[in-house]
């Protein structure tokens, strides 16, 4: 503070850094002012409260040579003056809107943010189904301990980086860390049009079923769109609210689809199947009489959205704790889950009819099993939870949306006005309700042009969403090798190379088989859809491309990279 009372912004050496005397952190002046109550204290490396931090800043001032914008952590009270809430607020204004709750989700939270994402009951509808009917038949559940497998490795390295990068862009951030904001622009508009392509699929998939279904129920024939319309309206509200909100309705849906799977899967285990239960199915050698390739697409296609704990990583009490536990748990989990369901659906229908009855009928066959071992009245109750386990998959991957364009506003990469959060919830609303407006307005669009729900919206948008998201997933290894190349953090080898890398390469091969059976994924062999593969890489090249901005950005704490001295040299 000066003698004339003004207030500095002041940079200060990260722990174990210490380049000013006595071995004390240095501390650099930065910029000054007259806010009414109080001096602001830069601290670059400290984890804080997003509330109480909002301002990045780049400097070309010896210490520290900052590569990348950082923030102010504390308000100190001016000698003699004290420090009120309109001081505060008015030191802070330009935080706290672009700021997200620090603090509001525990692993729970966001274990059920994730695991409804992934959509465990609509994914083993439809998703497993096409698994039994494309794939290797019965040996189904030895992909998915591969997949399983391979998606932990990921998560070794993942949880690894998380220690390191904290911020609602994700995926994305973990990019940019190790390659540049080029790269880190690209990924996070590849991976806005991904996410904007599945949850889009994911609407047009249950407004056909609820059509479908309240028709079966004995209601009015309504046309889709004003289910999808609705249910659109309904996220939209969820959406822009407190965080908390989402979290309790998703809880409460997931554990509901959840249960009603694991009772069908107790029916059939205590009725002994179809021919009694055995191993089969974990036989690699009836993996290999089948096509593994297409098979693999499918199992990798349901467990999109575990990569979500990131995205919660600014809003997460504890993040460094909170998201590996969150992350190792839905990867668990869910592969568990896979892995068991898969198996009793093969004892259902018997090892050698499984994969008949799935390409005779594969949107009736999980259906076909609770009719035949629980009843017609376990059906409906299937159905209904059919319906509001694809609805709470549309939620957890709207919400997440929000947070990537939310994130890309604050770095300037789309338009600011995207970045301002709630000035009570603190959740993302412009970002949430311009979303919604964007899928509505595309929504609008199919129904006026008489466009198929499933054909064109469905297949097509969820093959693109699905090829960009795992596209991603390799980038993200790549980037956590480079990452730590150079940052020596105390991680194994095992933790920051050998599994990203076998995960990388594990990924960009089923990238490979998902492009060689791109026709199996889209359903439109031979015409213009054979083409859609490409938007990914003009996507990529758009991001990468672009000019990047020099403007100082304002963003919250959290979405930084914690670097050692030497590589921010």
């Amino acid at each position: 503070m000066t003698s004339n009372g003004c207030f500095f912004a002041a940079a200060v050496a990260p722990d174990g850094f210490a380049d000013g005397p006595s071995g004390q952190p240095s501390v650099k002046l930065l910029t000054t002012g007259r806010p009414p109550g109080g001096i602001v204290v830069w601290n670059t490396f400290a984890p804080i409260p997003a509330a109480r931090c909002h301002r990045r800043f780049r400097t070309n001032s010896p210490w520290p040579p900052v590569t990348r914008p950082y923030a102010f952590t504390t308000l100190i009270p001016r000698e003699g003056v004290p420090m009120t809430k309109s001081d505060s607020t008015h030191s802070s204004n330009d935080s706290a809107p672009h700021s997200l709750r620090a603090g509001s989700l525990g692993v729970m939270g966001i274990a059920f943010f994730v695991i409804a994402s992934i959509g465990p009951m609509s994914a083993v509808v439809g998703g497993v189904s096409l698994a039994f009917a494309n794939g290797p038949g019965a040996a189904v559940p030895v992909l998915f301990v591969i997949t399983g497998i391979l998606l932990l490795f990921f998560a070794v390295g993942f949880v690894a980086m998380s220690q390191h990068v904290v911020s609602a862009g994700g995926f994305y951030e973990y990019i940019g860390a190790a390659f540049g904001v080029r790269a880190k622009r690209a990924a996070g508009y590849l991976a806005l049009l991904s996410y904007y392509g599945v949850v889009l699929a994911l609407w047009a998939l249950v407004s056909v079923t609820v059509a479908r279904f309240v028709v079966e129920f004995g209601g009015p024939d309504v046309s889709w769109v004003y289910y999808m319309l609705g249910g659109q309206l309904i996220v939209a509200f969820l959406g822009s609210r407190d965080v908390n909100v989402s979290a309790r309705v998703l809880g409460f849906l997931t554990i509901a689809e959840i249960l009603i799977i694991l009772v069908l899967n107790a029916a059939v285990i205590t009725q002994g199947g179809a021919e009694g239960l055995s191993m089969a199915p974990f036989d690699p050698s009836l993996a290999l009489d089948g096509n593994i390739g297409a098979g693999l697409l499918f199992c990798i296609a349901v467990f999109l959205g575990f990569e979500g704990t990131a995205i919660y990583s600014e809003e997460a009490k504890d993040p460094k704790r909170t998201i590996p536990i969150a992350t190792y748990l839905c990867v668990g989990l869910i592969s568990v889950f896979y892995i068991v369901t898969t198996w009793v659906l093969a004892m259902a229908f018997g090892v050698d009819n499984v994969q008949s009855a799935a390409q005779s009928d594969p949107s009736n066959m999980v259906f076909a099993v609770g009719a035949d071992y629980l009843g017609n009245s376990f059906v409906d109750a299937m159905k209904v939870l059919f319906v509001t386990s694809t609805f709470a998959a549309c939620l957890g991957l709207h919400n997440a949306v929000s947070r990537y364009q939310f994130s890309l506003a604050r770095e300037h990469m789309l338009p600011k006005a995207l970045s301002r959060t709630h000035p009570e919830w603190k959740s993302p609303t412009r970002s949430s309700l311009i979303q919604s407006a964007i899928g509505i307005g595309v929504t609008l669009v199919a129904w006026l042009t008489k466009q198929d729900p499933i054909s064109i919206l469905f297949s097509l948008l969820l093959a693109i969403g699905t090829l960009g998201i795992i596209v991603i997933w390799v980038f993200t290894s790549a980037a956590i090798v480079k990452f730590f190349r150079t940052e020596k953090r105390g991680h194994s080898r095992f933790k920051t190379l050998v599994a990203p890398t076998l995960s990388g390469l594990g990924l960009a091969w089923i990238v490979v088989l998902l492009l060689k059976n791109w026709d199996l994924q889209t359903g439109m062999p031979d015409s213009w859809a054979s083409y859609l593969p490409l938007v990914i890489a003009a996507v990529l090249a758009v991001g990468f491309l672009l000019p990047t901005s020099t403007r100082p950005r304002n963003v919250a704490p959290e979405s930084k990279a914690t670097r050692t001295k030497e590589n921010l040299q």
